[in-house]
């Protein structure tokens, strides 16, 4: 199995987003996929900017003469495509939406019927799988709702199997790892675990999910850490 990975954190490797995306591609890499990165902060993408020149005047191709075109290539050969984002203001950050706005050119202009909807046919192949893996500094899984409905439905469009989500609010509990040594490494097994499972089974368990979401210490906790971190760079910044 082949595994494309857009990583669409602007802080690329320094994300917190890497923090749950490392130990998911370890489990992945065991089960026997072949894992490729790309972080979309360091491509040069332009946006889609509707002119629908890709549907007919030049079919499958862009205006834009930029790195966008041989992404396009690496998502034709894999079996999966997986967006890596953290969640800005309820959804994905405009380099994620930059990237799949771009994706339009995979689609067939023509409208077809399926069942509850209208969509285009593709042009060209596409991965057969779509996972989405995402963080966020909230507690709480309710706060992936918007982005997880968006998904689907871009996986929708594009003819491909929605295969789940890894999801980790509270994000930053992950880093108290001297309070809670036991409870994160819970926590990080059940994510290796989620890349060993996309790959052998092609889904992951509910189980595996919900360990990987697990609280790790009250919201109560987390709100004092956060504040007092926050406190502190205000007076460094007044001072």
């Amino acid at each position: 199995m082949k595994i494309l990975v857009i990583n669409a954190s602007p802080r690329m490797e320094s994300g917190n987003t890497q923090a749950i995306l490392t130990p998911f591609l370890v489990g992945a890499k065991e089960a026997g996929a072949t894992v490729e990165i790309v972080l979309a902060a360091r491509k040069k993408i332009n946006p889609c900017i509707g002119c629908f020149s890709c549907y007919a005047k030049t079919p499958g191709k862009c205006v834009h003469d930029d790195e966008m075109g041989q992404l396009s290539e690496k998502v034709r050969t894999a079996d999966v495509l997986a967006l890596a984002t953290p969640v800005y203001i309820d959804g994905m950050p405009s380099l994620a939406k930059k990237v799949i706005d771009r994706l339009v050119t995979f689609m067939d202009p023509l409208f077809v019927i399926e069942p509850n909807r209208i969509s285009h046919p593709l042009r060209w192949d596409f991965p057969k799988k779509m996972f989405l893996i995402s963080v966020c500094g909230y507690p709480g899984l309710r706060n992936f709702d918007p982005l997880v409905l968006h998904f689907e439905r871009i996986s929708e469009n594009f003819h491909s199997e929605f295969s789940g989500a890894l999801l980790r609010p509270a994000i930053f509990s992950v880093l108290l790892t001297k309070k809670y040594p036991d409870r994160i490494k819970g926590v990080l097994k059940a994510v290796r675990s989620a890349g060993y499972q996309l790959v052998t089974n092609g889904k992951v368990s509910d189980d595996t999910l919900e360990s990987a979401a697990m609280d790790i210490c009250s919201t109560e906790e987390l709100i004092r850490t956060a504040n007092s971190y926050w406190d502190r760079e205000l007076r460094q910044t007044s001072e």
